[in-house]
């Protein structure tokens, strides 16, 4: 694929329609600029996705051998193996990988992006699809290769690697309704993190085609841990008691709902029927090996570092590659 010089502060003038010094004048905050001119220079700024150049006037290159990489999140474990993948990967190449946390605030996201595009990297990874508008002016006028990944069930700003959330959603919530469980709920975080947020609502979509309802309480703040799992269904049992079946939003919060059930003499799954999401081999590790969603997180990081390094030379990659996923049908349900 071949892409675009980066926008410079020379297109950002001719697009306002000032001299380069105002526009230099605005974005180092120097100088003397009237406040209409200020406000319609940043207008253009943001448009256009324009970053400037940190490595102008210091390098004879106009790239460095960074590639980006924004994830949501260090403590998940999925993320560290997506990331061991990616730095594996660009090493091969002799890039290196800038990471980034984003804490699942689309906000803090399009900061980081902002300053790791003024150093101008070789490429970008980011996870998602849930960008500002700003951050996909950014990554798509940066001129570079840009991989979303984790998901593949929506418009890539350039390519994506990952995998489908939903229809993974929909297996493993087919798969319990033929096992005869009737009574669902859900304990995950649905709010602002894309991959979660479409796992939920096909789960709730899908059953309610089936005509049955889904106990959904809202009770995570962001993706659970050990703990907040086995509270949470301790929680959601004390309103809910007529669930057959629980499925947890990762594997993480499943398992404190395992633990709660030994503590609590609650049979598994006689009783209550476990169903985790991400395939951690903790899963496979419990006293009831839990029935999960498996997908190719090391791998799914090492293609797309492959995607960028091939895509900086010339290489057509596809604009969307699904790396699959497995269902695994454990003794928790």
């Amino acid at each position: 694929m071949t892409y675009k010089q980066a926008y410079t502060q020379r297109d950002v003038a001719r697009a306002a329609g000032v001299t380069d010094m105002t526009v230099s004048r605005v974005l180092r905050g120097t100088g003397t600029v009237s406040a209409r001119t200020r406000e319609h220079v940043l207008t253009k700024v943001r448009e256009m996705g324009y970053v400037p150049n940190r490595l102008a006037g210091s390098l004879a290159v106009s790239r460095s051998n960074q590639v980006g990489v924004i994830i949501p999140s260090l403590t998940n474990s999925i993320f560290n193996q997506v990331t061991a993948g990616i730095a594996e990967e660009l090493g091969k190449a002799g890039y290196n990988p800038v990471v980034g946390i984003s804490d699942y605030d689309t906000g803090k996201e399009e900061d980081l992006i902002e300053s790791m595009l003024s150093w101008r990297p070789a490429g970008f990874i980011v996870a998602d699809f849930v960008h500002s508008e700003r951050t996909r002016n950014m990554l798509r006028n940066a001129g570079i290769p840009v991989v979303e990944i984790m998901e593949t069930a929506g418009d890539p700003i350039d390519m994506c690697v990952g995998f489908d959330h939903a229809a993974a959603a929909r297996a493993l919530t087919d798969h319990l309704l033929g096992k005869g469980y009737r009574n669902f709920g859900f304990l995950g975080w649905k709010a602002t993190g894309y991959a979660a947020s479409t796992r939920y609502l096909t789960i709730r979509d899908r059953l309610a085609e089936n005509g049955l309802p889904l106990a959904a309480p809202d009770v995570f703040t962001g993706p659970p841990d050990i703990p907040e799992g086995k509270s949470a269904t301790r929680r959601v049992l004390e309103t809910n008691p007529e669930l057959d079946i629980i499925i947890y939003g990762n594997d993480t919060a499943a398992a404190g709902g395992m633990f709660h059930c030994l503590e609590q003499g609650i049979d598994v799954p006689g009783h209550l029927a476990i169903a985790g999401f991400s395939g951690l081999r903790m899963g496979q590790a419990l006293p009831r090996a839990l029935t999960t969603i498996s997908f190719r997180r090391f791998d799914i990081g090492r293609r797309a570092a492959k995607v960028v390094i091939n895509s900086m030379v010339g290489q057509k990659e596809p604009k969307l590659i699904d790396m699959g996923f497995e269902l695994i049908a454990g003794e928790s349900s």
